[in-house]
């Protein structure tokens, strides 16, 4: 059968994509590899801050079937020895992630789109030089589906990207293990109730957090770390030696990754998108992917739905979600990510003196960031960012080697800001684009 749209990977970013194009009036097909009963069951809980709701028009979570596990509002993110901490104000809402997925599947059902559950991805199918469908594979037998545009919001592995051939339009690269982090979640009873959470704090030196989860005299300890999980395990129990936690006792663990890399240079070939953890859309402060990938999704959704009303669904037809994207987001999220990288190679006792003059983690660019406002990087904030930098090298607290490294981690991440933000508006140019974007990431290279 032949669909509008089709789309691989039917959880959150499936879910919204589908929903969006099917009440646009178009036929919508979504193959997920996992069963019904066992779709978005990676994590037990995951989050989103409640406005999202209403930004999205998401379906709310709910007691009553079994999606809402908790609520919280304040947030802190402390120093490497737990000082200086900055506090964000926004409602957050946690759920049960498996059945908040299914939830989502029944909104996207609503408006007419159809699941394929159990159906994992073979191979993209070709007709005339160009993406007309995917092979898979379900219960054993191998079947084809055919679509005008196919959408991979596929997960981290890009089932459909990374299958591409080389030069299609979108980068078919593969994750490595410091282009993503290893999340090791430590679901935990605490011993006492004075220290029962009200609210989240992360440490993000140690790329380390707790928050709450359902059972409310319980919490997540959790921990993000390239290179392994074993890895992970060694920055816990350095963080565990540093900050003082909460008695607790184990009650189990949730292994999983999540990409931490830059996006594809473009979105979009000939009929084709890449969006959420496909593309690599998470947040550079923490990883997290599921709504900074709905951003990207209502501009993809507008510029398919005009693209497909008229009969046009070429690169150049799509190319506006790259430029779109962008002006929107992109280019804040390569800010980020460029100074982020390079910060990391700080030692303790200089976060220390990050937090308590507010370089890279003020509590403007801290709650800008969580709201998703523009992050205010004026001049006078980067200058003074450097200025604070300087400071402490003269009075001994800052190596000039991490004088180095951060300032070069602000004047990367300006570049690639202003680069991003001059993304051509058609793909004239867009290879003399990459050459420089290729320079600069190079520059700014991994995540340690």
């Amino acid at each position: 059968m032949q669909y509008d749209v089709l789309i691989t990977g039917g959880a959150t970013s499936g879910s919204f994509f589908a929903r969006r194009m099917a009440e646009q009036g178009f036929s919508v097909a979504v193959l997920d590899a996992s069963k019904e009963e066992k779709i978005g069951s990676k994590y037990d809980i995951f989050h989103m801050c409640a406005r999202d709701f209403d930004t999205f028009g998401l379906p709310e979570a709910s007691k009553d079937d079994g999606t809402w596990a908790f609520e919280f509002t304040e947030g802190l993110t402390a120093s490497p020895y737990n000082n200086y901490p900055k506090t964000t104000y926004d409602k957050i809402v946690g759920m049960h992630m498996h059945e908040y997925v299914l939830k989502m599947n029944r909104w996207a059902k609503e408006k007419g789109a159809e699941y394929i559950y159990g159906a994992s991805v073979i191979s993209p199918v070709f007709e005339n030089g160009r993406i007309a469908g995917v092979k898979y594979k379900k219960d054993g037998e191998e079947k084809e589906i055919r679509a005008r545009v196919i959408v991979d919001c596929s997960g981290m592995g890009g089932a459909v990207r990374t299958s591409l051939p080389d030069g299609y339009g979108v980068e078919n690269f593969t994750l490595g293990s410091n282009d993503m982090f290893y999340v090791i979640l430590r679901y935990v009873s605490l011993k006492n109730s004075e220290d029962y959470l009200k609210g989240s704090c992360g440490w993000p030196f140690y790329k380390t957090w707790i928050a709450p989860q359902h059972d409310p005299c319980g919490a997540i300890l959790g921990i993000g770390a390239c290179n392994s999980f074993g890895y992970a395990e060694e920055i816990y129990k350095d963080f565990e030696k540093s900050i003082s936690l909460p008695e607790h006792s184990i009650q189990y663990f949730e292994k999983g990754t999540t990409p931490y890399c830059r996006c594809p240079y473009s979105f979009v070939a000939d009929n084709f998108i890449a969006t959420g953890d496909a593309a690599c859309l998470t947040k550079p402060l923490n990883g997290e992917g599921i709504t900074s990938s709905m951003v990207h999704m209502e501009i993809a959704a507008k510029v398919l739905g005009k693209a497909l009303k008229k009969g046009r669904t070429r690169k150049a037809d799509l190319w506006e979600i790259n430029f779109l994207y962008n002006k929107a987001q992109g280019a804040d999220f390569c800010f980020l990510r460029a100074v982020l990288t390079k910060a990391v190679t700080a030692k303790k006792e200089e976060w220390e003196y990050f937090f308590e003059n507010d370089i890279i983690f003020s509590e403007p660019l801290m709650n800008a960031v969580s709201t998703g406002e523009e992050i205010p990087l004026t001049p006078d904030v980067l200058g003074g960012m450097i200025k604070n930098i300087a400071r402490g090298v003269k009075n001994k607290v800052i190596s000039v080697s991490t004088l180095k490294a951060v300032g070069s981690g602000v004047l990367l991440g300006t570049a690639l800001k202003n680069h991003y933000l001059s993304f051509p508006e058609t793909p004239d140019g867009f290879e003399k684009w990459c050459k420089k974007a290729d320079s600069l990431w190079l520059k700014v290279g991994k995540m340690q």
